[in-house]
């Protein structure tokens, strides 16, 4: 089972002799498709409202969730900024907003407790860095309102976002969203392994948004740092193979390598009891030409810097450990 498994992995699953390439090849096709990233929940509203990414149920006729979104943490009322790396609280309107600043000032002023005023007074100074801009006031105020919408009405359930049990069950949910090409690859995969082993096919990761990818980071060495994370595009999913058999695996990864040669993926069996998939919107490779051009900023990533002739002379910490990253 799993590891343990005896397999012929095929070339296709495999890394590159040049192992940038698996991670280059899924961005430079995230820059050909001008693909749009999530960096948060409230860019998952918005892209599910659109039809851009559609819900993936726990359970299918033919497959499972497998642990998805089970270590989310993410608050789905707070926006990212990727270029602070800080969270920024989502109203649900602006009379929240204005409520929570009043109140804020209130506690700055009044509180006995000085680590209490300390900390009103960094909320309001991050509400007025965000909030008093226009711009960017009038984009959030859309982004908490639509997720208050969201929570309201999903698909027929609502979340109460007042209570962190049903926000952490929001964002574990909308952690289950994939493009439409992506979920229908799925479903085809997974129909034939259940009508051949009888057992649903385990998928263990659909989309993440950058800010949830960040966070990964810094737990799971596979989670990968460069600028367009392949799980962010909403393109890539993971298949465990944890408790498959031998035969089991060998299926699964010898469909998904006549994928590969067929140009509709990419792929690789990754160590740690995963399949990475990445499906190709438009049903081929980027060009060789465009994929070159992200080899260097896959190094950069993980800290690699090589000489004129390409060898490598400071290897990266993840890299020296031979970490696979996605």
């Amino acid at each position: 089972m799993g590891l343990a498994a005896r397999v012929t992995v095929p070339a296709e699953l495999q890394h590159y002799s040049d192992r940038r390439r698996f991670l280059a090849v899924q961005m430079a096709d995230t820059r050909q498709e001008q693909l749009e990233l999530p960096q948060d929940d409230g860019d998952l509203a918005a892209m599910l409202r659109a039809g851009k990414l559609v819900e993936l149920p726990p359970l299918g006729e033919d497959y499972i969730l497998y642990d998805i979104g089970l270590d989310a943490s993410d608050d789905p009322m707070a926006a990212y900024d990727p270029d602070a790396h800080k969270d920024v609280p989502l109203f649900a309107s602006a009379a929240d907003l204005d409520a929570e600043r009043t109140s804020l000032a209130d506690l700055a002023k009044e509180s006995p407790s000085r680590r209490m005023r300390a900390s009103a007074e960094t909320r309001l100074k991050t509400l007025a860095s965000y909030y008093d801009d226009s711009t960017k006031r009038e984009a959030l105020l859309k982004k908490g309102s639509d997720l208050t919408a969201l929570a309201a009405d999903f698909g027929g359930r609502s979340y109460d976002l007042k209570d962190p049990a049903q926000r952490a069950q929001l964002d574990e949910r909308l952690l289950s969203l994939i493009r439409p090409g992506a979920r229908d690859l799925i479903l085809e995969l997974a129909r034939e392994y259940h009508q051949r082993f009888g057992r649903l096919l385990p998928i263990s990761s659909l989309v993440r948004t950058e800010r949830y990818q960040r966070r990964l980071g810094r737990v799971n060495a596979n989670a990968t740092k460069v600028e367009f994370p392949p799980h962010t595009t909403g393109c890539a999913f993971d298949i465990s193979y944890r408790y498959m058999a031998a035969d089991e695996q060998q299926f699964l990864m010898d469909r998904i390598a006549q994928l590969e040669r067929d140009g509709k993926v990419e792929a690789l069996k990754e160590r740690r009891n995963h399949i990475h998939v990445f499906v190709f919107p438009d049903g081929q490779r980027p060009p060789d030409e465009l994929v070159a051009q992200f080899l260097d900023e896959v190094d950069a990533s993980h800290g690699i810097v090589r000489d004129a002739s390409g060898a490598i002379v400071k290897p990266g910490r993840r890299a020296a450990r031979g970490a696979r990253a996605r």
